[in-house]
């Protein structure tokens, strides 16, 4: 070829800035352990050994002899591994590796074994036979590289999907029409260039990494918005997780004392009523009735207890579960008091939970409606009808007598109960006296479900 070496200070400065780039990115790969960093590495330290060739540094440090050796027999290898080593990063960028199917990733392990099967050879062929030109080898690789190149670009604009890949191409760009400025002054050489055809690969190869760098930034940018993103939310699944063990554990330590309550209040009270008429039997006042109603109160006591027990397991927590329990206990409780029943419920019932102390006053509204019929109303027919969309409605109607809101009884204390425990789930709660005794229930489902 032409023998030209130059030393110049644009050659001096362009290895200087490889030198930064270099140890600034090899710092970045110890903190990111991108990998794609590894891959411009290797193209940085390529051009690096192309550009010091060309300082002039390789005869002012080890002598004329090596720099001799290094441009008769490495100029060209070197140049056309950098250039290999450049085509790897660029398509590591764009993620071809991803794709093994498509052209790009085809293309690309075809071209870097021409390129380095090239270089290689050269130096094998130029060590044994000592050739000094090989001006078609120089034009052929070179135009195998533009052609492959300028392939290879337009594939690679079609398959970018983000900003980073963008900037990446654009130095890419750059690069090539450097890169073929130099290769067709190399062909025309003209002496008192001002720039000398490598020098113009030189600058393509300083463009390029200025916007590597930018790209690079853009990147690490993302990459810690991204990473900051992931640990804010994965801080505000954390909070939303600790809510949900938080009210878990509210929710389980309110039902250990709506429990411990409804103990107190049903069995304390009976077992103490037990303790007491047990007590008078035994003093045998008057044994028969004393036992009856310890009987009575034993049976209570069991009843209270079921309902407990069946408000507590899990296995009963759907609003199906609860209208199927207080159907059974309507049909049961009504039948043995000989009240004729008529009792409608929904065909279809979604799957619906429903907390434990609710599903509970529920029923017990419902237990006390019906208690009040059987022990005041004087009724012989009930009605029951049961309604589910946006509410929960039941509706208790009876043909007794009716009831009297303020009167002082039982019964008052009764319809008390029912009105504070409906208010205590958001419901409501109408009572009016038509021929009997109409109750309607309402309670809002999004208040009831867990």
């Amino acid at each position: 070829m032409h023998g030209l070496i130059t030393d110049s200070i644009l050659s001096v400065l362009i290895f200087g800035a490889i030198i930064m780039a270099f140890i600034y990115h090899t710092v970045l790969y110890t903190f990111s352990k991108d990998k794609l960093i590894i891959h411009y590495l290797l193209y940085l330290f390529f051009t690096g050994v192309f550009v010091f060739h060309r300082t002039g540094l390789v005869r002012e440090l080890a002598g004329v002899n090596v720099e001799d050796y290094f441009y008769n027999y490495l100029n060209e290898p070197i140049q056309i591994i950098y250039l290999a080593m450049y085509f790897n990063f660029i398509l590591q960028s764009i993620e071809v590796y991803k794709s093994k199917n498509s052209f790009l990733y085809r293309s690309w392990i075809f071209i870097m074994t021409i390129l380095i099967g090239y270089a290689v050879v050269f130096y094998l062929l130029k060590i044994t036979f000592y050739f000094q030109t090989y001006v078609i080898a120089f034009v052929v690789i070179r135009a195998f590289i533009f052609i492959l190149t300028s392939v290879m670009l337009w594939q690679c604009y079609q398959l970018r999907h983000i900003t980073f890949q963008r900037y990446i191409l654009i130095g890419c760009t750059c690069y090539f029409i450097f890169g073929l400025i130099s290769f067709i002054s190399n062909i025309n050489i003209d002496e008192n260039a001002i720039i000398y055809p490598p020098e113009w690969l030189m600058i393509g190869s300083f463009i390029d990494i200025i916007f590597f760098s930018i790209a690079m930034s853009y990147r690490n940018k993302k990459q810690w918005e991204s990473m900051n993103l992931a640990l804010l939310n994965d801080a505000n699944e954390m909070i939303e997780m600790q809510k949900i063990v938080l009210e878990k554990q509210i929710a389980l330590e309110n039902e250990r004392n709506r429990i411990a309550a409804d103990m107190h209040d049903d069995l304390g009270s009976g077992l103490t009523k037990i303790t007491y008429l047990s007590q008078m039997a035994i003093e045998d006042y008057d044994l028969k009735e004393n036992l009856s109603k310890i009987n009575k109160t034993s049976s209570d006591l069991v009843e209270n207890m079921s309902e407990i027990i069946w408000a507590m397991k899990e296995e009963n927590n759907t609003i199906e579960d609860l209208i199927t329990y207080i159907k059974a206990y309507c049909v049961d409780y009504l039948d043995s008091n000989a009240i004729a029943l008529k009792i409608s419920i929904p065909e279809e019932i979604d799957m619906l939970i429903i907390k434990g102390d609710f599903r509970r006053n529920i029923f017990l509204v419902v237990k006390e409606a019906l208690h009040n019929v059987v022990k005041h109303a004087k009724a012989k027919n009930v009605i029951i009808k049961i309604e589910i969309n946006n509410h929960l409605k039941i509706e208790i109607i009876d043909n007794g007598i009716g009831i009297i809101e303020n009167q002082t009884s039982k019964n008052s204390n009764g319809l008390i109960n029912m009105k504070k425990r409906v208010t205590s789930l958001n419901g409501k709660i109408e009572i009016k006296n038509q021929n009997g005794t109409h109750i309607k229930l309402e309670f809002p489902i999004d208040k009831l479900i867990n």
